[in-house]
């Protein structure tokens, strides 16, 4: 680093430091981005741990019913418990909290009862110099019971509440996490931690969501403790396996339960209970009559605070006009204005979620666990002696695999800005249904041919919810189960047993993979203006239209079975043989994108995912030979396997990743564009024009992306033993 930016102090580089957090940006960087100055703070001090318990039990027996033969019966049950457990903190963001809470939230201003001394200053007056009085006050100190360390700092250094203490003078060894309170150090969301309580210690597994709201310290102050993630997951299945007129049948279920075991929103358009229609009629200060077309268990919301005048109904996502018109979404109601929902809890102070009165039932709901069925059906039959086929039919359900934690402490600062995770996702579901047919070629070689069809529904997806009253923009991001896909191909392959010391297998796929978003995240570029997202079908990210692939084993046997070539009466390549493995696919698809930026770019251009990446090519190698140690005559021989293995033999520097303005993995595309000239042109400019050059060499180094490429050629050397 210190190479990198020597440019910007040559001659005192190393004499720069860090103090406390405290970097100063006149050498952080000559380059503006490009390179980390020296001394440079990794500003994260982070731990986790996860535990997963898991019970597993399966069995299986043969049962003989009548015309349908043996029936091989397979069944188990599963449970599985996790706990996950998270704590980081910001050192940067702890000493500026230091700071700031050491002198600035007991000291409110001046005591002007307190005369604590005259000073003079001189001043000019009608062109002659002159004293003037000053009357020093001291400082109003007004306690803080909530806080903490304004008060144990003092303690460290012997000083009293009115005087300045200078945190920069501290030894850090003497300062501890515990002169904190809970809500100093996660004010402004400067700690964030599950499992552990705000020091980093770990708490019991029965620490609840609701604890967070209720537990204080001996001098009654809030602790804030939060639960660790601890989902529960548990499956039971079963399967037959039976043959009837030669028909051979697998037929199976399976049912699983997803609980996430947390607390979630009542209601994702609002951290307090709103009124239903039918409760909010029955109020006796409402006059108006119930619209016969709107349903009682809709929110109310009314044109102003303390209004019984109705404004808009919402049924789940749906918005209603006051006469229960249906409209698109909110923002054609409402347009720039604050919704005002009819809230359950009419006290304000009491609506409010830091406050010791707040009742999280009111707000908070146990997630709802997911029962999922799964059933399974195959069965395969000969169409002639030569031929066979088959056909498969399952539904597959996996847990949420992303965006699902969200604790208390999230809904803590909820009008700082809302949690973008949501833990009341529900599994993300695949139908799976594939046909075809095996050919027989020869005695020792088949080909097959098969269809596939596959549809992916509640995958997860950014969201957007809007006219949410109490959150910055009244809009905030958050996920759901909103997308879907299909997935359908075509798939050809060639089987060889081993002939002549030969076995190949060949397979060629066409593959047509659409949906509405490739990741969580995918949609979050075509949040329009935060009118939430376009869902709509493109190809997805992991779409290969076209993949080939070759498995070649040459291979020679042993004692009678040899027939390799022999040198001075020993069979050399006895246990021997070489194996072959390459692939050839299509480009996966990216989107264009319109402006290059420095390593970047932004601006969809053209359809979504609606370019390709270049075809990509491996080929791996495997020599290997197999040894008996010991004799013949041992009763527990060891065998030893001793190979080489080449990864990527022909060092093809496949491309999986471009930068999306350029298409190139090589180059960003941003000197070229007038930004880019600038940047150079400001170099020139300012006297600088030797340092051009560099310039454009250390832009180049940040221009490489090890991820764009396949991995290198790779050689292993190794031995197996078996015993």
């Amino acid at each position: 680093l210190e190479a990198y930016n020597e440019f910007a102090n040559p001659e005192n580089i190393n004499s720069f430091l860090v103090q406390n957090g405290r970097f100063s940006t006149v050498y952080d960087d000559i380059w503006s981005g490009m390179h980390s100055n020296i001394g440079r703070v990794y500003n994260r001090n982070s731990k986790s741990e996860n535990d997963v318990i898991t019970i597993n039990a399966s069995s299986n027996f043969d049962l003989k019913l009548g015309k349908t033969g043996v029936h091989n019966i397979q069944f188990g049950l599963i449970y599985e418990q996790r706990q996950t457990r998270s704590y980081g903190i910001n050192p940067v963001d702890l000493w500026n909290t230091m700071r700031d809470a050491a002198n600035n939230k007991h000291i409110i201003g001046l005591d002007s009862s307190n005369v604590v001394g005259i000073d003079t200053i001189e001043v000019l007056i009608d062109g002659r110099i002159g004293e003037f009085p000053v009357t020093l006050y001291g400082t109003l100190v007004k306690e803080k019971p909530d806080l903490l360390f304004y008060q144990k700092v003092r303690e460290l250094t012997g000083q009293g509440l009115h005087e300045y203490v200078n945190i920069d003078g501290l030894n850090p060894d003497d300062l501890s996490l515990d002169m904190f309170a809970a809500e100093e150090l996660t004010n402004d969301r400067k700690i964030y931690y599950y499992g552990y309580d705000y020091l980093g210690n770990k708490l019991p597994f029965d620490v609840s969501f609701n604890d967070f709201f209720t537990a204080t310290d001996e001098q009654g102050r809030r602790t804030l403790p939060v639960a660790a993630n601890k989902p529960i997951y548990s499956a039971a299945y079963i399967q037959d396996k039976f043959t009837f007129k030669d028909i051979i049948f697998r037929l199976g279920l399976r049912v699983d339960r997803y609980d996430a075991n947390t607390k979630v929103l009542k209601d994702p358009y609002s951290l307090y209970e709103i009124i239903q229609t039918g409760d909010f009629y029955d109020l006796a200060e409402v006059e108006e009559d119930q619209p016969q077309n709107v349903q009682d268990d809709w929110k109310v919301y009314v044109i102003s605070e303390g209004s019984t005048k109705v404004r808009a109904y919402r049924d789940g996502d749906q918005w209603y006009t006051a006469d229960g018109t249906p409209v698109n979404d909110g923002t054609e109601i409402y347009g720039t204005e604050i919704p005002n929902p009819f809230y359950v809890e009419r006290n304000l102070a009491d609506r409010n979620i830091t406050s010791p009165n707040f009742d999280p039932d009111g707000s908070f709901e146990d997630y709802t666990p997911q029962v999922s069925w799964m059933p399974r059906l195959a069965f395969s039959f000969p169409i002639s002696d030569e031929a066979n086929f088959f056909v498969h039919y399952d539904v597959l359900v996996q847990r949420p695999p992303s965006n699902t934690i969200a604790t208390a402490l999230d809904y803590y600062y909820w009008a700082q800005g809302p949690p973008q995770n949501n833990p009341n996702l529900k599994p993300e579901k695949t139908i799976d249904f594939e046909v075809g047919f095996k050919q027989k070629v020869s005695n020792s070689s088949a080909i097959t041919l098969s269809a596939y069809y596959k549809e992916l529904r509640d995958m997860i997806q950014s969201q957007t919810y809007l006219n949410v009253p109490g959150v910055p923009g009244n809009k905030y991001d958050s996920y759901g189960n909103q997308d879907f896909g299909t997935v359908k191909g075509f798939s050809f392959s060639y089987d060889l047993r081993r002939t002549q010391n030969l076995e190949m297998t060949a397979a060629y796929t066409i593959q047509f993979a659409d949906g509405t978003g490739s990741s969580a995240t995918s949609q979050v570029d075509l949040n329009i203006n935060g009118r939430g997202n376009l869902r709509y079908l493109s190809p997805l990210s992991f779409d290969e239209r076209h993949r080939l692939s070759l498995n070649l084993d040459y291979r020679y046997g042993t004692g009678k079975q040899y027939n390799g070539p022999r040198f001075f009466g020993l069979d050399f390549f006895s246990d021997a043989g070489i194996n072959l493995q390459g692939n050839a696919a299509s480009g996966r698809p990216y989107t264009k994108e319109q402006k290059p930026q420095r390593y970047g770019s932004n601006g969809i251009g053209g359809a979504i995912n609606g370019a390709r990446l270049p075809w990509n090519f491996g080929l791996d190698l495997r020599i290997d030979k197999s040894f008996r140690i010991g004799g013949n005559e041992g009763a527990n021989p060891l065998f030893a396997n001793v190979y080489l293995r080449i990864e990527n033999v022909f060092d093809a520097r496949n491309i999986i990743g471009v930068y999306a303005a350029s298409g190139s993995a090589a180059d960003d595309g941003f000197l070229v564009t007038p930004d880019g000239q600038s940047s150079i042109q400001t170099l020139i400019d300012s006297g600088r024009e030797d340092d051009v050059d560099n310039y454009l060499i250390s832009y180049q180094w940040g221009e490489l992306a090890p991820g764009f490429y396949t991995l290198p050629r790779r050689m292993y050397l190794g031995a197996l033993l078996q015993f």
